[in-house]
């Protein structure tokens, strides 16, 4: 008769982890596979950054070869926000460097989400050379932050 060892908790955190740790990987892989265009809209991803900070978010979002006039913001709901923005030419991979595509675009286009609470009816829009600015104030609630 055999006898059969008992877990302990550390091997079930263990196990937990280890299930974690695959998952967690198996997303990350989802989300940079994905190719940051669109061929069959015309539309390329434009590179952008989001900064949290006490009392805001910032967005900064690169957009080449656009003009103020031309660039739509627009919430989508109280934590996402779609940003597109029409290119004065058409631009092809070739001109990016990229010799194993073939394909050209019109317009940057892209959906982001807002990881905290934000005011998007008091969002401050700026333009300038090419990058937009967008300053999103936080929402606390009742209360304001300390300045």
């Amino acid at each position: 008769m055999a006898i059969k060892k008992r877990r302990t908790i550390m091997d079930i955190f263990d196990d937990y982890f280890e299930d974690f740790e695959r998952e967690f990987e198996r997303r990350r892989e989802m989300l940079l596979e994905r190719p940051s265009w669109n061929q069959k809209n015309s539309t390329i991803e434009p590179l952008r950054n989001m900064i949290v900070t006490p009392t805001e978010v910032i967005v900064t979002v690169d957009l080449p070869l656009t003009e103020e006039k031309a660039v739509q913001v627009k919430p989508l709901d109280e934590n996402t926000l779609e940003i597109s923005a029409k290119m004065k030419r058409k631009m092809t991979f070739r001109e990016m460097g990229m010799t194993h595509q073939e394909g050209e675009f019109q317009k940057f286009h892209f959906h982001s989400r807002v990881p905290v609470p934000v005011q998007m009816d008091e969002m401050k829009i700026r333009f300038k050379k090419g990058i937009l600015e967008l300053h999103l104030p936080r929402r606390w609630g009742r209360r304001k932050p300390k300045t």
